[in-house]
């Protein structure tokens, strides 16, 4: 009998050895599990800052590539301007006679290409006239306007002041500038987006939702058309329309998968 209770303890005590045992290695697995997952939320949040700023990068990379492609032919072409403008002034044929009365009267006749250009290189002795053979008129204003410009230039001069200048209200004025003049432009899209990022930047909310609601409506197959939809769907949230902001983020997932835009809008999923 001593014997018997002897062995009954000690398998009692095994069990509870082992008991104890088992218990501490589940809630160590517990403990690593809790940590596994908080070391996976931690590399899926820095993954995604990475491709948000990768995305940034690339973005900011191809405005400086276009601007910089851009800039040659924009020389190129106010050069021709300037050549057009001087071939297309008139050359005097004033009789010599005239001339020399011009010159004995103290005036000197401006050259063809200082009239075009608005900047005569001699002067009279009236400082108010100009002398073009034997009659006197006023200075000539510049024959190019400065606010002329190309469809490009205006939308690039609005795309400054909102990303180099932060002239925020400024940038959507000339944005709606551009969209008045250039309504079928090569730009729109573009400008409809620019000018949404604008009204974001100023808190301008309901705005900025119609800006991009432009483009998703209108303009269903423009080339900035996942950006919209993803800028949508943050201006619905900070609208307080969570339902909308979900459904948009997670269409731009399924309508546009593997791009910054998805990769964007299901980080943000995982804030609302």
């Amino acid at each position: 009998m001593h014997i018997s209770r002897l062995l009954f303890s000690a398998v009692a005590l095994a069990a509870v050895f082992n008991t104890t045992a088992m218990a501490q290695s589940n809630d160590a697995m517990v403990l690593l599990l809790d940590q596994v997952r908080a070391l996976r939320t931690e590399v899926e949040t820095l993954r995604g800052m990475v491709e948000e700023q990768g995305y940034d990068v690339r973005r900011l990379q191809q405005e400086s590539m276009d601007r910089y492609t851009d800039l040659d032919s924009r020389i190129s072409a106010l050069y021709q301007e300037l050549e057009a403008g001087v071939a297309a002034a008139p050359v005097s044929s004033a009789p010599a006679a005239a001339s020399t009365a011009g010159i004995s009267a103290g005036t000197v006749s401006a050259s063809p290409a200082s009239q075009s250009l608005g900047t005569p290189t001699f002067v009279s002795s009236d400082p108010g006239a100009l002398s073009t053979g034997s009659s006197s008129i006023s200075p000539a204003a510049p024959t190019t306007q400065p606010g002329l410009l190309t469809e490009q230039q205006l939308y690039e001069l609005a795309l400054d002041s909102l990303l180099q200048d932060e002239a925020y209200q400024l940038s959507i004025t000339q944005f709606d500038q551009y969209l008045s003049e250039y309504p079928a432009g090569r730009f729109v899209t573009n400008a409809y987006y620019w000018k949404g990022q604008a009204y974001v930047n100023l808190s301008m909310f309901e705005e900025a939702r119609t800006a991009f609601e432009t483009i998703t409506t209108q303009y269903p197959d423009g080339r900035k058309i996942e950006d919209a939809m993803y800028s949508l769907g943050t201006v619905y949230h900070r609208l307080g329309d969570n339902a909308r902001a979900r459904q948009m983020l997670q269409e731009v997932r399924t309508r546009f998968p593997n791009t910054s835009a998805a990769n964007l809008a299901d980080i943000y999923l995982r804030t609302l």
